[in-house]
């Protein structure tokens, strides 16, 4: 048993690298007890065991170096607490966007997998759809540029984790006066469904009431829409329904997981209501 203990013993002691201790020589934050004027070897106390267990630890919660230094100034019961108490609000603030992040993941999979299967095109169903809050500032797109701004615009407006990618959120309203102009692509008005209003203005957030709904997939652009809606139109007429409100036309796979264009589904919904 030996009190002197050179730098490769001592960084076995512990089990982190020689390198890591000249790092820690060299910012002040651990020197050695004595360093050989000839060969510049690095020696140390087996004494030092406890300052250089507590920095593996206190890096392992995640402080950073500066915080540490502050943490061995002055080292006391009541500013160790404090310290403690401030890495453990970051953990849970941490913990929290972690579980956040992976029920945001877990939702894409399944949204993902379910849409996968969808292979009928062309069908159109009658589904009953509950109430849902979106965020819109109204600005009617015309091309691309228009689209790209407004989407830029709308993911700002959101304060979640990943809330695009891989998911069902965007989507656009076409007015149902424009519609009974046959004027189905002059003004359409990108929306994002949301999940949590905190952050967000509440002018912009509007609500898509409950009730019944023509729904129908299709394959294209967002401009796509006018022979689908046509179809849908006229099977609804035929149903012995009326158009009772605004057109929704929601994105299930977009660019964001595919760079096929073959790949990129809409959902089209119109509400209805029986004459």
């Amino acid at each position: 048993m030996k009190n002197k203990l050179s730098i490769g013993e001592f960084a076995e002691l512990r089990n982190i690298t020689t390198e890591t201790l000249r790092h820690y020589d060299r910012i002040g934050l651990l020197k050695p007890i004595e360093v050989d004027p000839k060969t510049g070897y690095r020696y140390y106390s087996i004494l030092q065991y406890e300052k250089l267990g507590t920095i593996k630890e206190l890096r392992q919660l995640g402080m950073s170096i500066d915080e540490i230094k502050k943490y061995f100034n002055n080292r006391n019961l009541k500013q160790s607490v404090n310290i403690l108490k401030d890495k453990h609000d970051e953990l849970r603030k941490k913990i929290k966007e972690l579980q956040q992040l992976e029920e945001s993941i877990s939702e894409k999979i399944k949204h993902l997998e379910d849409i996968s299967k969808v292979s009928d095109f062309e069908g159109i169903v009658i589904k009953e759809i509950e109430e849902r809050e979106i965020v819109t500032f109204n600005k009617s797109i015309k091309n691309e540029i228009d689209l790209s701004y407004a989407c830029l615009e709308l993911e700002n407006a959101l304060k979640e984790i990943s809330p695009i990618l891989a998911s069902n959120r965007y989507g656009a309203i076409i007015k149902q006066k424009d519609i009974e102009l046959n004027k189905y692509t002059e003004s359409i008005v990108m929306f994002l469904f949301i999940k949590d209003k905190k952050n967000i203005n509440e002018n912009y957030i509007k609500k898509i009431t409950k009730g019944t709904y023509a729904c129908m997939y299709y394959k294209g652009s967002i401009w796509d829409i006018e022979v689908n809606l046509k179809n849908m139109i006229l099977y609804i007429e035929k149903e012995g329904y009326r158009v009772c409100g605004d057109v929704l036309q929601i994105v299930q796979i977009d660019i964001s997981v595919t760079d096929k264009s073959e790949e990129v589904l809409f959902e089209i919904q119109i509400p209805i209501k029986k004459y």
